[in-house]
């Protein structure tokens, strides 16, 4: 009966050793979640800060520094693209303008945009990241690797080339220089 107590108690603790194990590791990786949690919300509300820097650059680049109120618009395609573009009067009234807002394109004011990205940033705060992930991807640059034109591609590598067995010209065909050249053949004259 002894063997048994001892055999049971033994169970006992191993179990209540995997118990704890599994405990810890549960809280492991609860840990790790909350952490790529809060990781992949500061990457996505970076991205929205680096996309509200580039339509500022964007800007002070086009008008030279003088940025008002209307003369650059941030237009926003059906498919999420931001361009900034520099415009000349009223949105209201500039007919390209009306045009792309028929066609679906969002035309806002740099300081409208500033605040979109502001209410993008809270949504990414609440956990709804798939969305503010898609316009970040409408509105990035993809780097196309550098081509040069004129640029050959790498020769492979020659292999050395065996020496040739049978030469179509041979010594008797050239005839002795008179000339301070070197024998031309024969075959090159008619009789």
């Amino acid at each position: 009966m002894g063997e048994v107590r001892r055999v049971v108690s033994n169970i006992v603790q191993m179990l209540e050793a995997g118990q704890k194990a599994a405990a810890d590791l549960v809280d492991t990786m609860h840990q790790l979640q909350s952490y790529l949690d809060g990781e992949s919300k500061n990457i996505i509300q970076g991205g929205l800060d680096r996309l509200l820097t580039t339509a500022r650059a964007e800007a002070i680049k086009l008008t030279g520094g003088r940025i008002s109120r209307w003369q650059v618009v941030v237009l926003i395609s059906p498919e999420g693209r931001a361009t900034v573009k520099e415009i000349y009067g009223d949105e209201n009234r500039d007919p390209w303008l009306v045009r792309l807002k028929a066609e679906g394109f969002q035309v806002m004011t740099l300081h409208v945009f500033s605040s979109l990205i502001q209410s993008l940033k809270s949504e990414v705060a609440e956990g709804n990241l798939i969305p503010i992930i898609e316009f970040l991807k409408a509105n990035a640059e993809i780097e196309m690797p550098l081509v040069y034109p004129d640029a050959s591609p790498v020769p492979p590598v020659e292999q050395p080339r065996e020496p040739a067995t049978s030469s179509q010209w041979k010594l008797s065909d050239f005839l002795p220089a008179r000339f301070p050249h070197p024998p031309l053949p024969r075959g090159l004259f008619k009789d």
